[in-house]
């Protein structure tokens, strides 16, 4: 019976690697660039870094993160014949009158300014790409062990999920109202940067007209990722560290105006993407560990009182729900100290010394030749005794043996 059962948590368990597996497979066929040699050993690569110490961490916990950027990366090499037929250019707009009264979208941005512009474009087009970065680095080092690993899972999920339904689901973005009106659209209609053509221009640079330009899914309104990046990153933030809840909730908001500035998405992708990380986040926190405020790194967590970077490079190899057991002799140790060993010696003489401090209280019956001092007295740690002779009756009091 524990053999079956365990047989079936280890079948779910890799169920989800299975899945990932056949996603990766399908992608690696549809990509026609790079070339077949190259992506064979790229995923040559990928398999022998599960073999390697310290990197497997990294890409084994980031599959999930590498299927959803190969996903979407993969997305403008499927034929127009696996594609869904139809665009949809109105129902976001229809729907967003109809739950909010007006296109709020439309009335964010119709008011632009420079200062606006860089306001809309730092959460939009800097830290959006950059904090996920910064918040891993702060779950490793503060958080409690595993609490990354499932970081980046819920992340990587809740962005595959994002780019297939993008994918399945296609709808136009606001600049495609703003350039095309209600005409319908169609697969050759490249990206447009919408507001961020004007961070070129503050810039001087010719980034974002050649990046969105270029982009592997042109009708991906929603869910807006942007938004759906924003919440999780926040609700992680807040589970390290409950006290920013008022800046999370600010920053989810932040990105909420920029996307609506500059014409990316509607106020329903914006909630549609929330909810898409608000699902990933529920379900992640059914296994997060608890936040202990009194340890202060993940090392104090397993037992490391010495913080140097070497601890936490060796806390990377080390598996959390084993903690208790130490890592090797020459690498940190991640059990609690054990005790002092017992010293017998020590232990026979502090006895001797209780018995010679009530020794006014003890009395001898019988014989007293049966009687010695040494250490092969009854219940002696050290040596065998033989017992005494009934007719010998020892009282010592408190010292008893």
């Amino acid at each position: 019976m524990p053999t079956m059962s365990i047989s079936k948590k280890l079948s779910l368990y890799h169920l989800e690697y299975v899945g990932l597996a056949l996603l990766f497979l399908v992608n690696f066929c549809i990509i026609q660039s790079p070339t077949l040699p190259i992506r064979l050993i790229l995923a040559a690569l990928l398999v022998v870094s599960f073999w390697i110490p310290y990197i497997r961490h990294f890409t084994f916990n980031a599959l999930p993160i590498f299927a959803w950027l190969i996903t979407f990366y993969s997305c403008q090499f499927i034929p127009l014949d696996y594609r869904p037929t139809h665009i949809f250019v109105n129902i976001l707009p229809t729907l967003e009158r109809i739950l909010y009264g007006a296109n709020l979208s439309e009335i964010i941005s119709k008011h632009t300014h420079p200062v606006l512009d860089i306001l809309a474009w730092i959460p939009y087009g800097v830290v959006h790409f950059s904090f996920p970065f910064v918040l891993s680095l702060l779950l490793f080092i503060f958080g409690p062990p595993g609490s990354l690993r499932l970081w980046a899972k819920a992340f990587g999920y809740m962005n595959l999920a994002g780019v297939l339904t993008q994918l399945l689901f296609p709808n136009a973005s606001p600049w495609y109202e703003i350039i095309y009106g209600s005409a319908p659209a169609d697969y050759s209609i490249p990206g447009e940067a919408g507001g961020l053509l004007r961070i070129d221009d503050i810039l001087g640079l010719d980034l974002y007209s050649t990046t969105f330009g270029s982009s592997p899914l042109v009708f991906g309104a929603f869910p807006s990722l942007h938004s759906g990046c924003a919440t999780i990153e926040m609700l992680f933030v807040v589970y390290l560290c409950p006290r920013l809840k008022p800046l999370a909730i600010g920053y989810v908001l932040w990105m909420w105006f920029a996307t609506m500035y500059l014409t990316h998405h509607y106020m329903i992708d914006l909630v549609g993407g929330s909810i898409y990380a608000l699902l990933a986040y529920v379900v992640a926190h059914n296994f997060l560990p608890k936040v202990n405020s009194d340890n202060r790194t993940r090392l104090a967590y397993l037992g490391i009182t010495k913080i140097s970077i070497r601890s936490f490079v060796d806390s990377i190899e080390h598996d959390p729900r084993e903690y208790q057991l130490p890592m090797s002799q020459n690498e940190v140790v991640i059990s609690k100290p054990r005790p002092e060993p017992l010293n017998l010696q020590d232990i026979n003489e502090k006895r001797m010394e209780e018995c010679s401090s009530s020794a006014s209280s003890f009395s001898l019956v019988g014989t007293p030749e049966y009687w010695s001092p040494t250490s092969s007295e009854p219940h002696s740690p050290i040596t065998p005794h033989t017992p005494p002779p009934i007719h010998t009756q020892l009282d010592f009091g408190n010292c008893k043996y």
